[in-house]
């Protein structure tokens, strides 16, 4: 079994840290500096979109790594210990968000201008959104990684539409995992996933992007070298092609009327695929990615989640003082950098810890289930 460095996992780390670091500045900029600038940033856009399908590379790649590790240690794939593992990952952070989003609908009319769920309407200031207010149902879908497929996405949470792409990517994987030994209960997933997501084409668009993670992980296993030349080779031909889809989103045109014909989806396609092999490279020894950021990686997931009910509650609140005033919005922004770092930092020191997570889960099968 070639397990992953300790140097190795510092650099995946700090990668995913630096990742949710670019999500939170590039969704301030597009929540706080955007009503003042009145022009938002494609350059920053970029980075944003190419910071989520590092995410989408990075956890096909450890999901890839996790099946191997349960099958080896199982002696077959464990489809049950695989699902606990999957929710024990998913669903604190998860869970914590949709509360936090909860609490602060409660409180909003008590700190908004409005005092009402909605934000000011100012002639010729565009706002990202309008109101903060959740809806049951996309709370539910939410839940049950429906959003996006078959519920709306929470208004107040956007990012969460990559979450439930990675937990049907995660069914997938798995179909694959336990088609050898349980063949019917592979094609049930399988027939569950299409069924959940076939109206999604998004979704199959940038599934190579993760499926391309995930098998990087296999390909470790059986050769720790990675053959560096060929992915050297292909990173710089994907670096051509992610040029070019930047060119074709910069071009004047009319906006595309479907998925498949949105140069962006292509250029979220060609820098995943750019990412995966240079974290080849990574694993193959040919390159290294400093490891500044990896102690923020144990917070960098509820992060993600958190940050943008924070964001906008702030900005409901302070509206009026941001407002024409790029000073005060830049410093309103870097407060609520820091009330969302501090706030993942406290609420994933639960969240994210595996050890006391299992220990939580193994006290209540204890009560559940004893005789």
């Amino acid at each position: 079994m070639v397990r992953i460095t300790r140097d190795q996992s510092r650099q995946l780390d700090s990668i995913r840290a630096l990742s949710a670091l670019i999500v939170l500045f590039g969704h301030t900029n597009q929540t706080l500096l955007l009503p003042t600038l009145q022009k938002g940033s494609t350059v920053v856009g970029y980075f944003t979109q190419l910071s989520v399908m590092v995410f989408f590379v990075l956890s096909g790649f450890l999901i890839g790594k996790s099946v191997y590790n349960n099958s080896a240690k199982n002696g077959a794939f464990d489809i049950a210990q695989y699902g606990r593992d999957r929710a024990l990952r998913l669903y604190p952070p998860l869970i914590a968000a949709l509360a936090l989003m909860v609490l602060i609908a409660a409180v909003a009319p008590l700190f908004f201008p409005s005092g009402t769920h909605s934000l000011l309407s100012i002639p010729g200031v565009t706002f990202v959104r309008s109101e903060y207010s959740v809806v049951a149902k996309e709370l539910f879908g939410a839940l049950a990684f429906l959003n996006g497929f078959k519920t709306n996405t929470p208004t107040v949470n956007g990012p969460l539409w990559s979450l439930s792409y990675e937990a049907w990517y995660y069914v997938l994987a798995g179909a694959l995992a336990i088609w050898p030994t349980r063949k019917w209960l592979a094609v049930a997933l399988l027939v569950l996933t299409l069924f959940i997501t076939r109206k999604v084409s998004l979704f199959y668009i940038l599934a190579p992007v993760w499926f391309t993670g995930f098998a990087l992980a296999f390909i470790h296993q059986s050769k720790p070298a990675m053959s560096n030349r060929l992915f050297s080779r292909l990173f710089i031909l994907m670096t051509g092609l992610m040029a070019v889809t930047v060119v074709w989103v910069w071009l004047p045109g009319s906006p595309p009327k479907h998925v498949w014909s949105d140069p962006l989806n292509y250029f979220r396609l060609s820098s995943g695929l750019w990412f995966a092999c240079y974290l080849a490279m990574i694993m193959g020894g040919a390159t290294r990615f400093p490891t500044w950021f990896h102690g923020h990686a144990s917070y960098s997931y509820t992060l993600y989640v958190i940050h943008f009910p924070i964001m906008l509650f702030i900005l409901g609140v302070s509206q009026l003082y941001i407002y024409g005033s790029l000073t005060r919005s830049l410093a309103i922004s870097a407060i609520t950098i820091v009330l969302s770092i501090a706030a993942a930092k406290l609420i994933a020191r639960f969240a994210e810890d595996k050890n006391a997570l299992r220990g939580v889960t193994a006290s209540l099968n204890r009560v559940l289930f004893r005789k």
